[in-house]
């Protein structure tokens, strides 16, 4: 158990590395969500390739992999859509909306049982974060930000989708047996290709990168892609979907931390208690999740 919780948040961490890259690179939007899940998808084949496990790309993925790559790849890009008409803090806190939402939607689907106690620390995680936007929340939306707006939610379903659709294979492998079963790095590297080719389509404007531009390339691939996307989807196999949803909040306590420390960002004390009410969440999940995992 402790080592999954260890993989979430060092996944969490990873998935925040792509707003420092996005900061010192030159790279658009579009581009840099490419080069995440093709670069990602290229060093997680090479790794199974290398550990001699290079059989499990010769099998075609299955069709909630398929649908899971079309939702990592949307809810990327819906919410760098939603960023262009409406402000970051109203966007990240819409599509943050997404770990309460599969908590609850895994009670029903899953059997993942909510108490009252878990729901306390789910609902003050959810307060935390919106402590780290500094309650910025504007909903008075202009028409011209409405699709912003649209783009926002698509980007919460998209997402809660994605944590919700890995979750599923665990039952799925109960009534298998090990050797059919596909593993986790197989259905990582096409949900990750799957994602590239999705992106391909927004990539009509762009160039060829410069060759300085290649170590973020690199960055970008290896971190919040290939680390980050296999790290969740191997965590969400034996976690809770609501441990793991309370501890993807460490991902803009990372962004708020990083901001404060490479980029001279002034860290308010309101943030500061934000981050300390996340962590402290988290840990208090994990601790609930231990009985009902032994």
């Amino acid at each position: 158990m402790n080592r999954y919780l260890l993989l979430a948040l060092f996944s969490a961490i990873c998935m925040a590395s792509s707003g420092i890259i996005a900061r010192y690179s030159q790279l658009s939007a579009a581009e840099l969500t490419f080069c995440r899940l093709a670069v990602g998808a290229l060093c997680l084949g090479l790794f199974l390739l290398l550990s001699g496990k290079g059989q499990q790309l010769t099998r075609w993925p299955d069709r909630i992999v398929v649908i899971n790559g079309i939702l990592l790849a949307s809810f990327m890009l819906g919410f760098l859509q939603a960023i262009q008409s409406i402000s970051l803090a109203n966007a990240i806190m819409l599509v943050y909306l997404a770990p309460p939402l599969t908590a609850v939607v895994a009670h029903f689907l899953y059997d993942e049982k909510l108490t009252l106690l878990s729901l306390l620390f789910i609902a003050l995680s959810v307060l935390g974060f919106a402590m780290l936007q500094q309650f910025k929340l504007d909903l008075a939306l202009t028409p011209a930000q409405l699709p912003g707006f649209g783009f926002a939610v698509f980007s919460l379903l998209t997402y809660a989708g994605f944590l919700l659709l890995n979750r599923k294979p665990l039952s799925a492998q109960s009534t298998t047996s090990a050797t059919s079963a596909p593993s986790a790095y197989q259905r990582s590297f096409y949900q990750l290709l799957l994602g590239a080719c999705c992106v391909v389509p927004f990539l009509t404007n762009s160039h060829l990168p410069p060759v300085t531009e290649l170590p973020w390339i690199l960055l970008a691939g290896i971190f919040p892609g290939f680390l980050a996307i296999v790290g969740a989807i191997v965590a969400l196999q034996h976690l809770p979907v609501r441990v793991f949803g309370t501890l993807a909040y460490i991902e803009p306590v990372t962004v708020i931390l990083a901001g404060w420390w490479l980029f001279q960002e002034v860290l308010m004390p309101v943030q500061l208690a934000g981050v300390l009410l996340i962590l402290g969440c988290g840990v208090a999940q994990a601790a609930l999740a231990r009985p009902s995992a032994a």
